[in-house]
């Protein structure tokens, strides 16, 4: 009788647990259907707010946009007109540099010019002029003239002793470690100079070719660090000449007696003569024609 009232109580237990479930799982239900109506509610009042806020700015815009783009573009006008001047300023600060700086080199300086049969073949001025009769507005060493990083530049060519020389006064940009002069520039420095030196000689008439000729070789042997803002000497002259080959050599220094810097030699050949006359023609078709 025990155990028998013992099941019966047992299924009345079991019979009443999924009444509390039904109930229990309606009770969720009913929960989550309010919590899901209260959130559409906040969010179609969070919409209703981003919308009216997005139709008071909507006026504004139009006011303020056109007073931000007349800001921009009279600051960016303002920054290129300052840039301009910061350049000017820059190129004439870079003549006083040039200037003291010739100053302390005006003895050898002096000293090259009064040699017998030493003429004036290059300077800044005729490097920067508007038409000259070779040079284009590409060439290297007239912008780096016109930019400053050049303070000043002067070539002249011996007669006599068939030597080229070119004193150059560097900037303060000129730099690959601080204050020390790049060791590319000085290389470049030393090829415009052979160049020079090419092209005094086909002016004397002094060469077996016409045309022009082009660095086929250049060997630089560095020997001391050169300092940023001085008045340099790069001295060139003809080592050997075979033909078409022209083996040049030049020194690189603070004066003629002075501290050397470095030494160089190149190998200049000029094309043969049906290959002159086609880079001639298209060098002069570009200057007829204005096509860079």
């Amino acid at each position: 009788m025990r155990g028998a009232g013992g099941l019966r109580a047992g299924k009345q237990l079991f019979g009443q647990r999924p009444a509390r479930s039904h109930a229990a799982r309606r009770a969720r239900q009913h929960h989550t259907a309010a919590r899901a109506a209260a959130g559409s509610g906040s969010s179609r009042s969070s919409s209703a707010g981003s919308a009216a806020a997005g139709s008071r700015f909507g006026w504004t815009k139009w006011v303020l946009l056109p007073a931000a783009a007349s800001a921009l573009f009279g600051g960016k006008a303002a920054a290129d007109a300052y840039s301009t001047a910061q350049a000017q300023l820059d190129v004439e600060a870079g003549h006083k540099r040039a200037e003291r700086s010739l100053a302390v080199a005006h003895e050898w300086i002096d000293e090259i010019c009064s040699q017998p049969g030493c003429v004036k073949a290059i300077d800044a001025e005729m490097l920067t002029q508007e038409n000259h009769p070779i040079l284009e507005d590409d060439h290297m060493f007239a912008a780096f003239v016109s930019k400053g990083i050049v303070d000043d530049l002067t070539g002249y060519y011996n007669t006599q002793q068939r030597k080229f020389y070119s004193i150059v006064s560097l900037g303060r940009e000129v730099c690959g470690f601080p204050r020390i002069v790049h060791g590319g520039l000085t290389a470049a420095i030393i090829d415009e100079s052979f160049g020079g030196l090419l092209f005094a000689l086909k002016k004397q008439k002094a060469l077996p070719f016409w045309g022009p000729a082009y660095t086929v070789n250049l060997e630089v042997q560095y020997k001391s660090k050169i300092e940023a803002g001085r008045t340099i000497l790069c001295t060139t002259e003809v080592e050997s000449l075979e033909g078409r080959k022209l083996w040049m050599k030049a020194t690189v220094s603070d004066g003629p007696d002075g501290t050397v810097y470095a030494t160089a030699r190149a190998l200049f050949v000029a094309p043969k003569p049906t290959k002159a006359l086609v880079d001639i023609g298209k060098y002069l078709l570009r200057r007829v024609t204005g096509d860079i």
